[in-house]
């Protein structure tokens, strides 16, 4: 998709797969779709279950520290929750020609050797070594969530309602 698209309309749009090959200093080239036009671009990389990282941007990755933040206040549990994701996260930054150095150990943690996938995820961009990304053997499953959001429902929606048929038996 052209730069001048995604970059002036859709800002924080991350659409596309791209196969990339880290430099000698453990940095990628940010494809320039992906990339801020006006000012530095600056994401947070943090770990998922699943072989992958994940780099949000910081406005959304402080967004969800602001909620969490304030369930964190009396609550021990995810008072650990966030010092494991502070612990495990990484500030990355892209220099002027785009490229972003990328933490050894958390690319170690995932097979990520020197040769890597970068996948836009709409929202944030996932990370993983190629052989660890394929596609779902059932897109159906993953289009259901995308229809729930379309129909503006949620999982908390469809809870609900499977607990009213309950209580209503």
């Amino acid at each position: 998709m052209p730069s001048s698209i995604t970059g002036n309309l859709f800002p924080g749009l991350f659409v596309g797969n791209y196969d990339h090959v880290l430099d000698a200093q453990g940095r990628v080239s940010l494809p320039s779709d992906w990339r801020s036009k006006d000012q530095e671009t600056e994401l947070v990389m943090i770990p998922t279950r699943d072989q992958a990282l994940l780099l949000l941007p910081m406005a959304t990755f402080m967004e969800f520290v602001s909620k969490a933040g304030k369930m964190a206040i009396a609550n021990p549990k995810m008072q650990m929750a966030l010092a494991y994701l502070g612990s495990a996260s990484r500030r990355c930054r892209c220099d002027k020609q785009g490229r972003m150095a990328l933490d050894r150990e958390k690319l170690d943690s995932i097979g990520v050797k020197k040769n890597l996938k970068l996948i836009g995820a709409v929202t944030h961009i996932r990370i993983c070594a190629p052989e660890n990304w394929k596609m779902p053997d059932n897109p159906d499953d993953y289009l259901n969530e995308i229809q729930q959001v379309s129909d503006g429902t949620d999982g908390l929606d469809a809870l609900g309602g499977l607990l009213q048929g309950i209580w209503n038996k």
